[in-house]
Protein backbone atom coordinates (compact mmCIF):
# COMPACT_ATOMS: atom_id res chain seq x y z
CA UNK A 1 0.00 0.00 0.00
CA UNK A 2 3.19 3.02 0.78
CA UNK A 3 4.63 1.88 -2.49
CA UNK A 4 1.38 2.40 -4.14
CA UNK A 5 0.84 5.95 -2.63
CA UNK A 6 4.63 6.68 -3.28
CA UNK A 7 4.32 5.82 -6.81
CA UNK A 8 0.94 8.25 -7.09
CA UNK A 9 2.68 10.93 -5.24
CA UNK A 10 5.85 10.58 -7.53
CA UNK A 11 3.54 10.66 -10.61
CA UNK A 12 1.40 13.19 -9.32
CA UNK A 13 4.62 15.75 -8.72
CA UNK A 14 5.92 15.11 -12.14
CA UNK A 15 2.33 15.64 -13.83
CA UNK A 16 1.79 19.21 -12.12
CA UNK A 17 5.15 20.28 -12.67
CA UNK A 18 5.04 19.67 -16.21
CA UNK A 19 1.08 21.12 -16.12
CA UNK A 20 2.53 24.20 -13.88
CA UNK A 21 5.36 25.39 -16.61
CA UNK A 22 4.03 28.06 -18.91
CA UNK A 23 5.35 28.66 -22.15
CA UNK A 24 4.81 31.35 -24.20
CA UNK A 25 2.80 30.14 -27.24
CA UNK A 26 -0.90 29.75 -28.98
CA UNK A 27 -0.38 25.99 -29.63
CA UNK A 28 -1.96 23.03 -28.01
CA UNK A 29 0.45 20.51 -26.81
CA UNK A 30 1.55 17.12 -24.32
CA UNK A 31 4.72 17.06 -22.76
CA UNK A 32 6.63 13.81 -21.27
CA UNK A 33 9.74 14.94 -18.98
CA UNK A 34 12.78 12.97 -19.13
CA UNK A 35 13.26 10.17 -16.17
CA UNK A 36 17.03 11.45 -16.23
CA UNK A 37 17.44 15.02 -15.88
CA UNK A 38 20.60 17.10 -16.60
CA UNK A 39 21.55 20.49 -17.44
CA UNK A 40 22.10 19.70 -21.05
CA UNK A 41 18.17 17.82 -21.82
CA UNK A 42 17.96 17.20 -25.22
CA UNK A 43 14.19 17.69 -26.86
CA UNK A 44 12.21 15.89 -29.22
CA UNK A 45 9.55 17.78 -30.93
CA UNK A 46 7.02 16.17 -32.50
CA UNK A 47 4.39 16.84 -35.48
CA UNK A 48 1.40 15.03 -36.73
CA UNK A 49 0.15 14.27 -40.23
CA UNK A 50 -2.85 15.82 -41.53
CA UNK A 51 -6.18 15.39 -39.69
CA UNK A 52 -4.27 14.34 -36.66
CA UNK A 53 -3.57 15.94 -33.31
CA UNK A 54 -1.33 16.20 -30.22
CA UNK A 55 -2.08 12.72 -29.08
CA UNK A 56 -1.00 10.85 -31.90
CA UNK A 57 2.78 10.04 -31.86
CA UNK A 58 2.89 10.69 -27.95
CA UNK A 59 2.68 7.49 -27.01
CA UNK A 60 5.59 6.40 -28.83
CA UNK A 61 7.74 9.23 -27.02
CA UNK A 62 7.72 7.10 -23.79
CA UNK A 63 9.92 4.58 -25.30
CA UNK A 64 12.61 7.02 -26.26
CA UNK A 65 15.96 6.89 -24.83
CA UNK A 66 14.97 8.68 -21.19
CA UNK A 67 17.10 11.77 -21.43
CA UNK A 68 14.65 13.13 -23.84
CA UNK A 69 12.68 15.81 -23.09
CA UNK A 70 9.55 15.18 -25.58
CA UNK A 71 6.81 17.74 -26.55
CA UNK A 72 4.01 16.26 -28.91
CA UNK A 73 2.50 20.01 -30.96
CA UNK A 74 -0.79 20.29 -32.12
CA UNK A 75 -1.14 21.89 -35.37
CA UNK A 76 -3.07 25.24 -35.57
CA UNK A 77 -5.52 24.65 -38.28
CA UNK A 78 -8.69 22.82 -38.73
CA UNK A 79 -8.51 20.30 -41.41
CA UNK A 80 -11.24 19.43 -43.65
CA UNK A 81 -13.75 17.15 -41.48
CA UNK A 82 -11.68 16.80 -38.11
CA UNK A 83 -8.75 16.88 -36.51
CA UNK A 84 -6.40 19.72 -37.29
CA UNK A 85 -3.39 21.05 -39.91
CA UNK A 86 -0.34 22.75 -40.60
CA UNK A 87 -1.72 23.97 -43.45
CA UNK A 88 -4.73 23.79 -45.88
CA UNK A 89 -4.32 20.51 -48.00
CA UNK A 90 -6.46 19.66 -50.93
CA UNK A 91 -5.82 15.93 -52.55
CA UNK A 92 -5.69 15.69 -55.98
CA UNK A 93 -5.67 12.36 -57.90
CA UNK A 94 -2.15 10.15 -58.26
CA UNK A 95 -0.94 11.46 -54.97
CA UNK A 96 -0.52 15.01 -55.65
CA UNK A 97 -1.75 17.85 -53.87
CA UNK A 98 -2.72 21.50 -53.52
CA UNK A 99 -1.57 23.58 -50.85
CA UNK A 100 -1.42 27.10 -49.11
CA UNK A 101 2.04 27.79 -49.15
CA UNK A 102 1.40 30.73 -47.07
CA UNK A 103 -0.13 28.64 -44.23
CA UNK A 104 3.13 26.87 -44.28
CA UNK A 105 5.22 29.84 -43.55
CA UNK A 106 2.40 30.96 -40.58
CA UNK A 107 2.95 27.04 -39.28
CA UNK A 108 6.75 27.20 -39.52
CA UNK A 109 7.00 30.53 -37.71
CA UNK A 110 5.03 28.96 -34.77
CA UNK A 111 6.96 25.99 -34.62
CA UNK A 112 10.19 28.06 -34.36
CA UNK A 113 8.86 30.58 -32.03
CA UNK A 114 7.60 27.78 -29.66
CA UNK A 115 10.98 25.86 -29.58
CA UNK A 116 12.97 28.93 -28.38
CA UNK A 117 10.03 29.23 -25.89
CA UNK A 118 9.84 25.40 -24.74
CA UNK A 119 13.22 25.74 -24.17
CA UNK A 120 13.75 28.65 -22.00
CA UNK A 121 10.78 27.79 -20.45
CA UNK A 122 12.03 24.16 -19.25
CA UNK A 123 15.68 24.83 -19.29
CA UNK A 124 16.30 22.50 -21.96
CA UNK A 125 19.64 22.40 -24.21
CA UNK A 126 18.95 24.55 -27.07
CA UNK A 127 21.13 23.31 -29.13
CA UNK A 128 20.14 19.45 -29.01
CA UNK A 129 16.65 19.95 -30.42
CA UNK A 130 15.35 17.42 -32.91
CA UNK A 131 12.56 17.44 -34.91
CA UNK A 132 10.14 14.01 -35.27
CA UNK A 133 7.72 14.29 -38.13
CA UNK A 134 5.37 12.35 -39.97
CA UNK A 135 3.65 13.07 -43.57
CA UNK A 136 2.51 16.93 -43.38
CA UNK A 137 4.29 16.92 -39.84
CA UNK A 138 7.37 15.64 -41.38
CA UNK A 139 7.17 18.70 -44.56
CA UNK A 140 6.81 20.99 -41.95
CA UNK A 141 10.13 19.68 -40.25
CA UNK A 142 11.94 19.76 -43.48
CA UNK A 143 10.38 23.67 -44.17
CA UNK A 144 11.86 24.30 -40.31
CA UNK A 145 15.21 22.74 -40.67
CA UNK A 146 15.65 24.36 -44.14
CA UNK A 147 14.77 27.74 -42.88
CA UNK A 148 16.68 28.03 -39.74
CA UNK A 149 18.97 24.80 -39.29
CA UNK A 150 20.93 26.57 -36.50
CA UNK A 151 17.92 26.00 -34.50
CA UNK A 152 18.34 22.27 -35.45
CA UNK A 153 20.70 19.21 -34.33
CA UNK A 154 18.16 16.49 -35.89
CA UNK A 155 15.39 15.59 -38.31
CA UNK A 156 13.31 12.57 -38.03
CA UNK A 157 11.52 12.65 -41.21
CA UNK A 158 8.84 9.94 -41.71
CA UNK A 159 6.27 9.38 -45.10
CA UNK A 160 7.41 12.80 -45.93
CA UNK A 161 8.35 15.05 -48.75
CA UNK A 162 10.02 18.28 -49.16
CA UNK A 163 8.18 21.26 -50.96
CA UNK A 164 9.39 22.78 -53.74
CA UNK A 165 9.05 25.89 -52.26
CA UNK A 166 10.92 24.74 -49.03
CA UNK A 167 14.07 24.30 -51.54
CA UNK A 168 13.97 27.65 -52.87
CA UNK A 169 14.21 29.22 -49.19
CA UNK A 170 17.82 30.75 -48.55
CA UNK A 171 20.11 29.09 -45.90
CA UNK A 172 23.37 28.71 -44.46
CA UNK A 173 24.85 25.91 -46.33
CA UNK A 174 27.56 25.37 -43.74
CA UNK A 175 24.82 25.66 -40.84
CA UNK A 176 22.42 23.04 -42.91
CA UNK A 177 25.27 20.90 -43.03
CA UNK A 178 25.38 20.50 -39.46
CA UNK A 179 21.76 18.89 -39.51
CA UNK A 180 21.32 15.49 -39.36
CA UNK A 181 18.54 13.42 -41.09
CA UNK A 182 16.47 10.13 -40.49
CA UNK A 183 14.58 9.26 -43.27
CA UNK A 184 11.84 6.85 -43.27
CA UNK A 185 9.25 5.92 -46.26
CA UNK A 186 6.80 2.95 -46.80
CA UNK A 187 7.78 1.65 -50.74
CA UNK A 188 3.93 0.94 -50.51
CA UNK A 189 3.02 3.98 -49.79
CA UNK A 190 -0.36 5.09 -51.02
CA UNK A 191 -0.71 8.72 -49.86
CA UNK A 192 3.04 9.74 -50.59
CA UNK A 193 4.96 8.01 -53.29
CA UNK A 194 8.34 6.10 -52.09
CA UNK A 195 10.32 7.91 -54.85
CA UNK A 196 9.24 11.58 -53.28
CA UNK A 197 11.59 10.48 -50.10
CA UNK A 198 14.70 9.10 -52.16
CA UNK A 199 14.53 12.60 -53.65
CA UNK A 200 14.07 14.19 -50.19
CA UNK A 201 17.36 12.22 -49.31
CA UNK A 202 19.00 12.49 -52.68
CA UNK A 203 18.64 16.70 -52.37
CA UNK A 204 20.03 16.93 -48.57
CA UNK A 205 22.91 14.79 -49.85
CA UNK A 206 23.52 17.10 -52.35
CA UNK A 207 23.60 19.92 -49.48
CA UNK A 208 26.50 17.75 -47.42
CA UNK A 209 23.71 16.57 -44.82
CA UNK A 210 24.29 13.39 -42.98
CA UNK A 211 21.28 11.26 -44.32
CA UNK A 212 20.21 7.90 -43.40
CA UNK A 213 17.39 6.63 -45.62
CA UNK A 214 15.53 3.43 -44.82
CA UNK A 215 12.61 2.02 -46.42
CA UNK A 216 10.21 -0.90 -45.02
CA UNK A 217 7.74 -3.02 -46.27
CA UNK A 218 4.20 -1.02 -44.97
CA UNK A 219 1.88 1.43 -47.02
CA UNK A 220 1.40 4.94 -45.43
CA UNK A 221 2.19 4.54 -41.88
CA UNK A 222 4.42 3.45 -39.44
CA UNK A 223 6.12 -0.09 -37.92
CA UNK A 224 8.08 -1.55 -35.19
CA UNK A 225 10.93 -1.87 -37.38
CA UNK A 226 11.13 1.57 -38.05
CA UNK A 227 10.28 2.43 -34.32
CA UNK A 228 13.21 0.76 -33.42
CA UNK A 229 15.53 2.47 -35.97
CA UNK A 230 14.61 5.38 -35.13
CA UNK A 231 15.42 5.07 -31.22
CA UNK A 232 18.55 3.88 -31.97
CA UNK A 233 19.47 6.88 -34.32
CA UNK A 234 17.82 9.25 -31.81
CA UNK A 235 20.01 7.52 -28.84
CA UNK A 236 23.49 7.20 -31.09
CA UNK A 237 23.29 11.34 -31.75
CA UNK A 238 22.94 12.20 -28.16
CA UNK A 239 25.56 9.28 -27.35
CA UNK A 240 27.78 11.00 -29.51
CA UNK A 241 27.32 13.71 -28.23
CA UNK A 242 28.32 12.86 -24.50
CA UNK A 243 31.25 11.43 -25.69
CA UNK A 244 32.60 14.38 -27.66
CA UNK A 245 31.85 16.42 -24.11
CA UNK A 246 34.10 14.02 -22.24
CA UNK A 247 37.26 14.19 -25.09
CA UNK A 248 37.25 17.52 -24.14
Amino acid sequence: MKKITLFILVFACSFFSAQTITVNTDLKYKVNLPVKKSDKTPVIIMLHGYGSNEEDLFDISKSFDERFLTVSLRAPFAAEGQGYSWYKLDFLPQKQFKYDYKQVKESRAKILAFISSFCKAYKADSTQVFLLGYSQGTIMAYEVALAKPEKIKGVVALSGLILDETKKIKFDAFKLANVKFFIGHGNMDNVIDFKKGEEAAKYLQSKKNNVIFKSYDMPHAMVGKELNDIKSWLKSNIEKEKKAEVKK
